[in-house]
């Protein structure tokens, strides 16, 4: 009888033992899972703002390439994330005389005095819309009516020409 005891006692210390390895191996498991979903969201919001710094940096260059190309005229594409609804274009010289700037997209009319603000103030000449982190200033612009705002339709088309100092911005037409 003893022996069937002494059996009985170690049964129940190895369910004890299982059910302890259970719940070490759920707590293992939720653990990984929401590291995963964590560094997932991370590396989301990093390719954002690669995008974004890549748009900066296409922008910087075709502005610089075209400028001091007398009358020559050059089609850039930018693409956007769909979030996003276009792009604005302010000149330094003439953003103090536009008056409520506005970009009209297939997802609505948007106010983008924010950007005639900071361009009077100097700091920053080029906007997407809405608002992204990224902090764009081309002084090389010439828009004759002192901003452009182009819509996000399947990427951003620019048209760029040269002017020999600077480069004349709007929107690329079919």
């Amino acid at each position: 009888m003893r022996n069937a005891k002494s059996h009985a006692v170690s049964r129940k210390g190895q369910m004890i033992q299982q059910v302890f390895i259970f719940i070490l191996a759920g707590l293992i498991f939720v653990l990984i899972v929401s590291y995963g979903y964590r560094a997932i969201q991370f590396f989301l919001e990093r390719q954002e703002q690669v995008v974004l710094v890549d748009v900066q940096h296409k922008l910087e260059v075709a502005v610089e390439q075209v400028k001091r190309d007398f009358q020559s005229v050059r089609r850039l594409d930018v693409d956007l994330p769909s979030q996003y609804a276009g792009i604005c274009f302010f000149d330094y010289e003439r953003c103090g005389s536009v008056d409520r700037p506005r970009l009209s997209s297939p997802k609505g009319e948007f106010d983008v005095s924010f950007g005639k603000q900071a361009c009077v103030a100097g700091s920053e000449n080029v906007f997407i819309v809405p608002r992204a982190g990224e902090k764009i200033d081309l002084p090389d612009l010439d828009i004759p009516s002192g901003y452009v705002c182009i819509p996000n339709e399947g990427g951003v088309h620019v048209r760029l020409e040269g002017t020999g100092r600077k480069s004349r911005v709007s929107a690329w037409q079919e």
